[in-house]
């Protein structure tokens, strides 16, 4: 059976996981934990949320009924710039994210993409596919608001098509 599929799932994957480290690599330091435009957008409240989604939608995370509380830095949303990681911090964390979502990814094939999901992950979709298409939408909704903030910082966006 062609495995056409999921190889395209992991090269779209590949690109985000490039555009999402770009953007970690990119941000000013002075910038990282300040306000843009109120209070939650703070650039490492999102880069945290997006790497602590990867660990979880994509990495296995979801696996562990406890992943949240194991979170490095906490949960994400009740973050306060007093709270939220440092930006080699985070890029550190998303090198570990990475090295397990590889893993899961290697796993996938055409056939377990169109397998069904579970019923408590209904709201994604029908198969396991769809869940895919929930966590790339995800991670790039939130790749553009860190892309805003770059621009507005007076630095290029990060979008890797390549």
């Amino acid at each position: 059976m062609s495995n056409s599929m999921a190889n395209d799932l992991r090269t779209q994957y590949d690109r985000t996981f490039a555009t999402v480290k770009g953007i970690l690599e990119t941000f000013p330091d002075d910038k990282w934990l300040e306000e843009h435009g109120d209070e939650y957008y703070i650039p490492s409240r999102i880069a945290y949320h997006i790497v602590e989604f990867i660990d979880g939608m994509v990495a296995g995370g979801h696996k562990d009924p406890n992943f949240r509380d194991k979170l490095p830095f906490g949960s994400w949303h009740d973050a306060t710039a007093a709270t939220l990681p440092g930006r080699a911090a985070l890029l550190s964390y998303f090198e570990e994210v990475l090295v397990r979502a590889q893993k899961e990814l290697a796993e996938i094939d055409d056939e377990g993409l169109q397998a069904l999901l579970p019923p408590e992950m209904a709201r994604m979709g029908a198969t396991r596919i769809s869940a895919h298409f929930m966590a790339l939408r995800e991670i790039a909704a939130h790749t553009g608001e860190m892309n805003k903030m770059l621009i507005e910082n007076g630095k290029d966006d990060v979008w890797v098509s390549r």
